[in-house]
């Protein structure tokens, strides 16, 4: 969704049935509609949502009604002054507020701010949308909000956003329809004409990037989700599900382009078969699933599905837990649809590789270079993973300095954990990730995953106040991001606040207990800085089982064996801490001593340069 193009609704919960009604008469025309059916609005995270999308929606659409003129408290209420709030900062003639009558409320009786009686409004009688509705708002849309000839004053009119998922979902606080690469253009003509044409938001504006219009390359249509039966709750199951996976298609915007859902409805109103669908659409793949029964709940199977051949590339199973629509975990869905758009990469990768090096363009040098730094890491190749894909991302930001995509991998590449293993100069690495990131972030300022990328610069540095900053803005953005909340953890623990990072890390860890080792070691040293030296030992040791041979030898992630053998020196466990020395110098040969561990250790490390934990070593055994 392109906010510029968005319309935000807002509504009593009384009026959801009018609300809807407005919501889908307007995605039919092919408008984008911010429109949340939760009735589980407030929090922080509901909070923080529902304000940006206020701050960045095109126009403002509030519901008036009697029902809104009965209740003197209510979450709409606080939509209403957000939205008047940023009325005041626009020009008098750019429509943003269109108030909506939908019960013959009169604006000079009803329980309205003054600002919604200073504009004009509309009439939709038990919030049926009239075609002269529709026409209006999508002729709002397509001049910016500025009336006809700039001349028509105090006409503004309404955004009308479409947050249309589940009550049940986890994301729905977080994600609502946030901008994609899609977006519905302009209506033709003059007032009393209906043609509507919906045009695709490219990737890149041809103006940066050296590709045409006609680029269809990860081009996806999310279908409707189908119950394996006729049973009601795998039909909400679909239904839920189905919303929050276009939802994570959206946001994974780097890579994907997707087909606007009106689109694909009418699509399927005309054909069956996924190669005529595929090409209606005009897209190169179809995500199809389904909803089966389970042992425990409920599986909805997703597969990508090549629009050509109608091959099936590749399939997930989604587990959904017994009295659930969705998910139990808010980032499952991201981790699937992630999968998914990868198979998709993967073909998109091997024609890029099948044209000739003087014809690829900035596409498919960024193509070539993610999958081939994967596959060289995959096999354990972390320098020649770096030495195949940085000349390609070079090649494709010289021919498009801006590039998102190619800034984003670039920034990927050289921030990696892994580059540690095999430079000699870490720095060097750092710097072209660095200027990834700010020049990716001149153009898209708010993007969480830049910022957390940001934030871990400023840890690199040593700057963990300002990483706090960029992390607490990044987790405005995207509340539930585990890895950010994971580098909030570790920030605050090396600014002193141990027991505040012991909270954060928790939730993370109730997450991946088992599958991401840097949060286990993390709790380890939050623990140790606690004093909780059991604990610390226990998670330690864990973590270790947890790492590759290639992590226990890293001098940042490897560092987790000193946290091992310190609380066991604390513990006088001296057993385990005579047995996490060895396997510290059989990991490290040169670690013979203290002072050659004070040496070794990153200054990233969880504990680095913190005095209690060398007393440790040295309770250990581990001496100058």
């Amino acid at each position: 969704m392109d906010p510029d193009k968005a319309v935000f609704l807002s509504y009593a919960s009384q009026d959801i049935e009018a609300a809807q009604r407005i919501c889908d008469g307007l995605r039919d025309a092919g408008l984008e509609v911010w429109f949340d059916r939760s009735e589980l609005r407030g929090g922080d995270a509901w909070d923080t949502a529902i304000r940006a999308r206020i701050k960045t929606c095109a126009l403002f659409l509030p519901i008036i009604s009697a029902n809104t003129n009965n209740r003197a408290e209510g979450y709409f209420r606080l939509e209403w002054k957000l939205a008047v709030d940023r009325s005041h900062l626009m020009a008098s003639n750019k429509a943003f507020l269109l108030p909506i009558d939908i019960d013959e409320a009169k604006d000079t009786d009803a329980n309205v701010p003054d600002r919604f009686r200073e504009v004009q409004w509309i009439s939709l009688r038990g919030g049926e949308p009239t075609p002269a509705f529709i026409e209006r708002v999508a002729l709002l849309l397509a001049r910016g909000g500025l009336p006809e000839n700039g001349r028509q004053k105090d006409k503004r009119l309404g955004a009308v956003t479409d947050r249309a998922v589940s009550p049940n979902a986890p994301r729905a606080a977080r994600v609502m329809f946030h901008p994609g690469w899609w977006f519905a253009a302009a209506v033709i003509g003059v007032l009393g004409s209906a043609a509507w044409i919906v045009e695709h938001r490219l990737a890149e504006p041809a103006r940066i990037a050296p590709y045409s219009k006609e680029d269809r390359r990860m081009t996806f249509a999310l279908l409707p989700l189908r119950p394996a039966s006729d049973e009601t709750t795998e039909a909400q199951i679909a239904k839920a599900t189905g919303a929050q996976t276009f939802n994570s298609l959206e946001l994974n915007h780097h890579w994907v382009n997707l087909a606007p859902a009106a689109s694909v409805t009418r699509a399927l109103a005309q054909t069956a078969a996924p190669k005529d669908i595929a090409t209606a659409l005009n897209v190169h793949f179809l995500i199809r699933g389904s909803v089966s029964r389970a042992a425990l709940g409920h599986t909805v199977t997703l597969s990508t599905v090549d629009g050509e051949t109608e091959r099936v590339l590749g399939s997930v199973d989604l587990p959904i837990p017994p009295n659930s629509l969705t998910p139990r975990w808010d980032d499952e869905i991201d981790d699937a649809t992630g999968l998914l758009v990868f198979y998709g990469l993967q073909v998109e990768g091997a024609r890029s590789q099948r044209k000739p090096d003087a014809e690829l363009d900035v596409r498919d040098l960024t193509f070539l270079a993610w999958l081939n730094w994967g596959r060289q890491r995959q096999a354990n190749n972390d320098k020649g993973a770096y030495r195949i894909a940085n000349p390609l991302l070079k090649r494709a930001l010289a021919l498009a300095p801006d590039d998102p995509l190619a800034l984003y991998a670039t920034a990927a590449i050289n921030l990696c954990d892994c580059v540690n293993a095999w430079t000699t100069n870490p720095a060097e690495q750092q710097s072209i990730g660095e200027a990834a990131i700010e020049r990716y972030l001149d153009t898209h300022p708010e993007d969480p995953g830049m910022l957390r990328r940001k934030a871990e610069i400023y840890q690199l540095r040593g700057r963990y106040a300002e990483s706090l900053v960029v992390l607490d803005k990044a987790l405005k953005h995207d509340p539930p991001s585990y890895d950010a909340m994971e580098d909030k953890a570790r920030a605050l623990l090396k600014l002193g606040r141990p027991k505040e990072a012991a909270a954060l890390a928790a939730v993370v860890y109730d997450r991946h207990p088992d599958d991401w080792s840097g949060i286990t070691a993390l709790i380890a040293a939050i623990d140790y800085s606690l004093e909780d030296y059991a604990d610390a030992e226990r998670f330690a040791q864990k973590s270790t089982t947890q790492m590759s041979r290639a992590e226990l030898s890293n001098s940042k992630s490897g560092a987790v064996r000193l946290t091992l053998i310190a609380a066991a020196g604390r513990l006088r466990d001296f057993p385990a801490a005579a047995a996490g020395i060895s396997d510290l110098k059989e990991a490290v040969p040169s670690l013979t001593s203290l002072g050659s561990v004070q040496k070794w250790i990153h200054p990233q490390a969880d504990l680095y340069g913190y005095a209690p934990l060398f007393e440790g070593l040295r309770l250990a055994g581990l001496h100058d």
